[in-house]
């Protein structure tokens, strides 16, 4: 093994790999991928809705609307701005 290697591996962040990752960063494409699918989903059931009004169900439109609001959660929580301004563990010795 080389000593370049060596000195490398013994680097290390100054912020601990737990702060560093987050939510976001861990199930991002996951949540990304649900929040599309319900999405789809939901605008697939209102369009359905809308091409045959007389056959379309109330639960059908409830469930739409249902899918979508998910999805605009899921995408409120993927894309809201984190608290740069501290760390998480300073905002946590702060509140306590």
């Amino acid at each position: 093994m080389r000593a370049e290697t060596l000195v490398r591996s013994q680097e290390h962040h100054v912020k601990p790999l737990v702060i560093r990752g987050g939510l976001a960063r861990t199930f991002g494409s996951l949540v990304s991928f649900l929040a599309v699918l319900f999405l789809v989903l939901g605008l697939y059931l209102l369009r359905d809705a809308f091409a045959h009004p007389v056959e379309a169900a109330a639960a059908a439109v409830l469930a739409a609307a249902f899918s979508i609001t998910l999805a605009a959660i899921l995408f409120y929580y993927l894309l809201k701005p984190r608290h740069a301004k501290h760390t998480r563990i300073e905002r946590f010795r702060r509140a306590g």
